[in-house]
């Protein structure tokens, strides 16, 4: 995990914003100003982050120095539970596990059920990540390994449905 460098901090109303990104993911604005700017993309760049100053905002009100890290970040001090990168951080130690944002299998159709697909993993620090098929009714709870084998066999059910040449009807 990387660490923001120590930046200059006087204190002066800010009149810049620095993005600082890791890998292409943004994780923190630093707050400078017009005197600062160049020190802080520097040291910003020289311990192997991206920086890219912008202007303020308007109503937006910062000292020169001050930091914003992005709490879903890469940057992120670490809490007292070590969320797996697709987590949505959202009351984990209340629901007793970790969650990813459920997406939608949507087929941009009117379908007879919603179905959503999403990653679960107890909180527990030898627990497996399992994938989580829901619908209205009920749900399911796979391993990463049944949810590979049943990629596949959806693969091959799927081929089966396709066109076959010269009939232009489904096999």
């Amino acid at each position: 995990m990387r660490t923001l460098p120590t930046l200059p901090d006087c204190g002066a109303p800010a009149t810049v914003r620095i993005e600082v990104y890791t890998t292409d993911s943004l994780d923190a604005c630093a707050y400078t100003c017009a005197a600062h700017t160049a020190q802080a993309t520097a040291a910003i760049g020289g311990a192997g982050l991206d920086a890219y100053p912008t202007g303020l905002g308007p109503g937006v009100s910062r000292p020169c120095g001050h930091v914003f890290v992005y709490p879903t970040g890469a940057l992120a001090a670490p809490d007292d539970l070590a969320h797996p990168r697709w987590c949505d951080r959202d009351r984990c130690r209340l629901r007793g596990r970790h969650r990813s944002r459920a997406r939608r299998v949507d087929t941009d159709r009117s379908e007879a059920s919603v179905v959503e697909v999403g990653l679960v993993r107890a909180l527990h620090p030898a627990a497996e990540t399992m994938v989580n098929l829901s619908g209205a009714a009920s749900a399911v709870v796979l391993s990463i390994g049944q949810a590979r084998v049943l990629r596949y066999r959806l693969a091959h059910l799927l081929d089966l449905t396709a066109v076959s040449p010269g009939r232009g009807e489904n096999r």
